[in-house]
């Protein structure tokens, strides 16, 4: 299969885009598919079949109907298309003997907000998963990358589950079908392009399990050819069975994973999936679903709630694409800490509100703002007591930093050599920051390199060498590449000293706090350099001064 990969994912993509144009036509039009109608003997249009999905039972419509008016006319063949019923505004159908009159057909017409939901948006989200192919398949043309391929099966899936869920179309035989497997499909695609994407980094992923899980929606598929066999109750138990066990699979593995490779430097890449996750899902639970069980209302309905589930198809085009990105344990740690600083004024402001219209207290515009001025006062000056009582215990942050910085200055206390230093720089870091390796570099005036960690074998770092003319303009300055960063952290006669720290993968932008607690170890690093040099060069003198033989007045005088 990835022989042919790139062959594939044209043809799906071709296909994608006849089924999309297709059903836009059928919806766009009101063509209510499903719906059979043909004229009889006796010059009387008669519905004959009625799919199970068709739009025609929506509106009320029933097999054996005779419909002797549409649109307040006489039927003609001008009213059908594809023996379905097409431009349809008002029926009036004869149904055992009664005529009854059928008006209520917004939602095959797409008129008001039906058409945005129905429509608008599956169309939006299509256009936008073909915006992220192209730039997927640019980035898989480059590195060769399955996963890619797999990435752009996956979002076609989510955006055929998404169009075929909605409009008259529905009532197709076969758009029943493709809205099924595409919709149980979608965890296993999700699953497989983790499953690639990880062994691209060396990583296993389930692999046999995920291979097991392919013959589920092939299940389902015969499952649906019979169901008629089965009663309904049980065969919608069913498929919502099979989609919730899709579901809990694959967030159990993610979970499993993130587990397994927690100390690797692997595991932000799972948690990112878990924060994508996490954040499309939860809206949806918290506004919908738990106030709905708990009170039977809602706080948004569940259109509006369920609308960030496409966070889930654009975080990983975003992971598979971007080449730096963002730390999540900074971010999580921003919104604990930032959370707890909104939720105590906001749960003030509301019951304060709530007191004030208990008593009948008119709050005017002057008094509201006087009101939030003060609120907001006293949450800025909370938050810089806060930051300034807990600042070496933030829990915010990842790691400790002032107390990193605090440790590495009475370490630097007990070097006597410049490898020392170096040494004791680079222990810190890597205990720190998500990388694997560090390298130390001299650069000459002239900008030649000089790798100084002799004993060690480190990557091809002339790959670098533009990133080592541009980091040697200040100290402290860092240049960010692809798995990691160079700093400048120290210079003496002409020459600087770099420090390279590599990982194994790409890893995540260096976030603020870093950054500043790494031009805070390079300025500690460059002072204790200075003084190692003036050592080893007042050493070396005076063993030179030893093997002369001479003893001057001013080395009396400082013994």
């Amino acid at each position: 299969m990835k022989k042919f990969s790139k062959q594939i994912t044209s043809l799906v993509i071709i296909l994608s885009i006849v089924y999309v144009c297709y059903i836009n036509y059928i919806n766009l039009n009101g063509i209510i598919i499903g719906t059979k109608v043909v004229r009889t003997e006796n010059n009387e249009y008669k519905i004959v079949e009625m799919t199970e999905t068709s739009y025609g039972k929506f509106v009320g419509l029933e097999q054996g109907d005779i419909i002797y008016k549409i649109n307040n006319n006489h039927p003609s063949k001008k009213n059908l298309k594809w023996d379905n019923l097409y431009h349809i505004k008002s029926l009036d159908v004869m149904r055992d003997g009664e005529k009854i009159h059928l008006n209520d057909f917004d939602i095959v017409n797409l008129n008001g907000s039906y058409s945005y939901f129905l429509t608008v948006l599956p169309l939006v989200f299509y256009f936008l998963s073909l915006v992220c192919i192209f730039y997927v398949l640019k980035v898989s043309k480059i590195r060769k990358s399955f996963a890619g391929y797999v990435l752009i099966l996956f979002l076609l899936d989510v955006a055929i589950a998404y169009m075929s869920a909605g409009g008259p179309a529905r009532g197709h035989e076969f758009n029943r079908y493709i809205n099924l497997f595409t919709f149980i499909s979608s965890p296993i695609f999700y699953l497989k392009f983790i499953q690639e994407y990880f062994k691209e980094l060396g990583k296993k992923f389930a692999n046999s399990l995920v291979s097991f899980l392919y013959i589920i929606p092939i299940l389902n598929i015969g499952i649906e050819l019979f169901h008629s066999s089965f009663s309904p109750r049980f065969y919608n138990k069913l498929k919502s069975g099979v989609i919730f066990l899709c579901n809990r699979i694959g967030l159990i593995l993610v979970f499993f994973h993130l587990y397994k490779y927690k100390y690797s430097e692997h595991a932000y890449l799972l948690k990112i999936l878990i924060l994508t996750n996490t954040l499309s899902f939860a809206p949806f639970l918290v506004f919908y679903v738990v106030p709905t069980i708990l009170t039977g209302k809602y706080i948004f309905d569940a259109l509006f709630s369920a609308s960030l589930l496409s966070l889930i198809p654009f975080g990983l085009v975003y992971q598979f694409v971007a080449n730096k990105m963002f730390d999540i344990e900074f971010i999580l740690g921003r919104m604990r800490y930032y959370a707890l600083l909104a939720l105590i004024p906001a749960l003030f402001i509301v019951g304060a509100l709530a007191l004030f219209d208990s008593f009948n207290i008119q709050m005017s515009p002057a008094r509201q703002t006087v009101f939030i001025f003060v609120v907001m006062f006293a949450v800025f000056y909370f938050k810089e007591v806060i930051d300034f009582k807990f600042r070496l215990k933030r829990f915010s942050e990842k790691f400790n930093y002032q107390d990193s910085i605090f440790k590495y200055t009475q370490l630097m206390r007990g070097v006597t050599s410049l490898q020392q230093v170096f040494k004791e720089l680079k222990k810190t870091i890597l205990d720190v920051l998500l990388v694997s390796k560090a390298y130390t570099f001299e650069v000459t005036p002239d900008h030649k390199v000089i790798f100084l960690d002799k004993h060690e074998i480190g990557q091809d770092w002339n790959l670098f060498q533009k990133e080592f003319e541009n980091v040697t303009s200040e100290i402290g300055k860092i240049i960010e590449v692809n798995q990691g960063f160079l700093m400048k952290v120290g210079e003496r006669g002409g020459s600087s000293y770099v420090l390279l720290c590599l990982s194994n993968i790409n890893t995540p932008r260096l976030t603020r706090d870093e950054i500043s607690w790494l031009k805070t170890l390079s300025f500690y690093t460059s002072v204790s350099m200075e003084n190692v040099m003036h050592i080893e060069e007042l050493m070396e003198h005076l063993k030179d001064l030893k093997q002369e033989g001479t003893n001057p007045i001013w080395l009396k005088k400082l013994m």
